[in-house]
């Protein structure tokens, strides 16, 4: 005769194997978190949970399970028993300040090399620009690493952007939109020019058109990091 309690028994015990263990830690910048691991949930719910409930003032930089960065295809693989799940996060305000730093010198930067690259131009010193056959080959010369240093900075712009909106607020990124659009039509003028060998064309659109936005763009990213810095200083951040 079979015993209906000691069935039960084997089947609640059965239960309990398949649940997922908590035998793992969770730690957001360094301090442990309380967290729940409920019946059916991965690990990766447990994470969107814990992010749920970090202040909206903060973001996260970086997850690592056990050591390792792990993104969500990972840590939702975690089957439980013992691990280590580390979150590093970071005030908004002082990821914005970093952001348009990162943005205010790459400008900078472009400004030299658009500079260099109109001026040659002028010259005729086809292969400063474009560099002789065998650079052009590994780096398209100076001329290909400006292009490139301007579809850096519409990204950094788009960053700034993600940033903002994030703490409730897009202006600076909405700022240059304008601009991308612009930019957009004189990269298309500056590729027929090129095409064309039209060098005095192309050294225009480089020192009358791409130059000024880039100016215009340094002197936004300098007023909007000069902001930031001044957020810093109220919230009594460190700033570099």
């Amino acid at each position: 005769m079979v015993n209906p309690g000691k069935h039960a028994d084997k089947k609640e015990s059965g239960m309990e194997e398949t649940r997922q263990p908590k035998n793992g830690q969770i730690l957001m910048d360094g301090n442990p978190v309380s967290w729940d691991w409920n019946e059916g949930e991965s690990l990766a719910d447990v994470l969107d949970r814990v992010i749920g409930e970090m202040s909206k003032e903060r973001t996260i930089v970086a997850v690592k399970l056990d050591g390792s960065p792990a993104g969500r295809a990972q840590v939702a693989a975690c089957a439980g028993g013992d691990f280590l799940l580390e979150i590093e996060t970071e005030a908004l305000s002082l990821l914005l300040e970093e952001v348009l730093s990162d943005l205010t010198h790459h400008i900078d930067s472009l400004l030299v090399v658009f500079g260099e690259i109109g001026a040659n131009l002028r010259r005729g010193s086809l292969a400063a620009v474009f560099g002789s056959a065998e650079r052009q080959e590994e780096t398209g010369g100076v001329y290909m690493q400006g292009l490139e240093g301007i579809v850096a900075t519409q990204v950094l712009v788009e960053e700034v952007g993600r940033i903002e909106r994030q703490a409730g607020h897009d202006t600076f990124r909405l700022s240059f939109i304008e601009e991308n659009d612009r930019i957009d039509s004189i990269l298309s003028a500056m590729l027929g020019a090129q095409e064309n060998q039209d060098w005095i064309l192309l050294a225009d659109l480089v020192e009358y058109e791409i130059l000024p936005i880039l100016q215009r763009g340094r002197g936004k990213a300098a007023e909007a990091l000069a902001g930031q810095v001044e957020v810093l200083r109220e919230e009594n951040r460190v700033v570099a």
